[in-house]
């Protein structure tokens, strides 16, 4: 609610930065509402800025790699899937050339759920098993909880109950360390 009491300031921030060609703390920006404009039902309007954002140069690695996402989260929501593919994959090369390892995390948990979207079941296990690891990895629990979560979804398509629950009883331990929400 603070963020959406704040939107203008942030439209105008983002319009601001694009136009003066500052490409990397837009990226910054415009990552850090991805969440607000996913839950906020304001895909199109975060694909907007991601774009602008892509579309300035030069782009630092690390910027382009969250804006990729971004832009591949935005599309996702809007049921672009192979342009979600395509970005999401992109983000991820660039994210880990850079050494940026969350990015990569979030990047696999994406891409397991294109992957998922397009029936690539075994390519969606794969991302989430790798997404799962980067999250253990970087002990953040509230990522590795959701990875989980979204990876009970490939065991239950088989049939697989047992590994499903599993998964999710694995979930909701580390989900339990992952804060209120």
């Amino acid at each position: 609610n603070r963020v959406h009491d704040d939107h203008e300031n942030y439209r105008d921030a983002l319009a601001w930065l694009i136009a003066s060609g500052r490409a990397a703390e837009a990226s910054v920006i415009a990552s850090g509402l991805l969440f607000f404009w996913w839950v906020r039902g304001l895909a199109a309007e975060g694909l907007q800025w991601y774009e602008q954002t892509l579309n300035l140069r030069p782009l630092p690695p690390a910027a382009e790699s969250k804006a990729l996402l971004g832009a591949a989260v935005m599309w996702y929501a809007q049921g672009g899937l192979e342009r979600a593919r395509t970005a999401v994959t992109r983000a991820r090369t660039l994210a880990h050339a850079a050494g940026d390892m969350n990015t990569v995390a979030r990047a696999e948990d994406l891409s397991a759920r294109v992957e998922w979207g397009l029936g690539n079941l075994e390519g969606a296990r794969d991302c989430f098993t790798r997404c799962i690891e980067g999250y253990r990895a970087l002990a953040i629990p509230w990522g590795h909880g959701n990875a989980l979560v979204g990876s009970s979804g490939v065991p239950i398509e088989r049939d697989d109950l047992d590994e499903a629950e599993r998964l999710l009883a694995e979930a909701t331990s580390v989900l339990r360390h992952a804060g209120p929400w």
